[in-house]
């Protein structure tokens, strides 16, 4: 029986009350999750923001632009996150229904499963191309510049890989309990 099923089968034979209790104690679990995950990264972006800062005023144009997209992402990156993490936030509110709290969850996850899995976009493209622009910009078509970037491109596949390792193996089983406990719900309200 897959893990799943197991949780089906656990819902069917719960009340309304504890279906909210579920939805709500696994919700409270996943925002710890993001809020670490948040708190790492708007660190991270800080402090590269502050070390690349001065790259902008200094060096040759390309290094500047370079330095310039780099922080712009860590802005775009900041913002994302914030973002993401205020959708749907209402499925620890007490005064909501279950069905409510659930779809307020599923709306969060969503979010979360479409941040992760556009990555590149948002996060890997703007930064890293910043810093291939930076060396560019420094060392001109040199072979270090073409093996920087090379390895800023095996950098990116992986920061990509792991994003979406991770929505699938946390957020896409976290939205299939929440669609499965939705169906339940409207399965079991609708036979009264």
């Amino acid at each position: 029986m897959t893990h799943e099923a197991r949780g089906l089968e656990m819902t069917s034979a719960l009340d309304d009350g504890d279906m909210l209790a579920l939805v709500q104690s696994e919700s409270r679990r996943l925002d710890r999750r993001i809020r670490r995950r948040d708190a790492r990264e708007l660190v991270a972006a800080a402090v590269g923001a502050l070390l690349i800062a001065p790259g902008v005023f200094r060096g040759p144009l390309l290094s500047r632009i370079g330095a310039a997209l780099m922080i712009g992402g860590l802005l775009l990156i900041a913002i994302r996150l914030t973002r993401a993490r205020r959708i749907g936030g209402a499925g620890c509110d007490l005064s909501l229904s279950v069905v409510a709290a659930t779809e307020a969850e599923l709306r969060r996850v969503n979010a979360q499963v479409a941040l992760l899995e556009g990555v590149l976009w948002w996060y890997v493209a703007p930064v890293l191309t910043g810093a291939v622009l930076m060396v560019a910009g420094r060392l001109g078509a040199s072979r270090l510049t073409f093996a920087y970037a090379a390895i800023v491109v095996l950098l990116a596949w992986a920061l990509v890989a792991l994003n979406a390792r991770a929505a699938r193996r946390v957020l896409h089983p976290r939205r299939a309990e929440l669609l499965a406990l939705l169906a339940q719900f409207d399965d079991t309200h609708t036979k009264d």
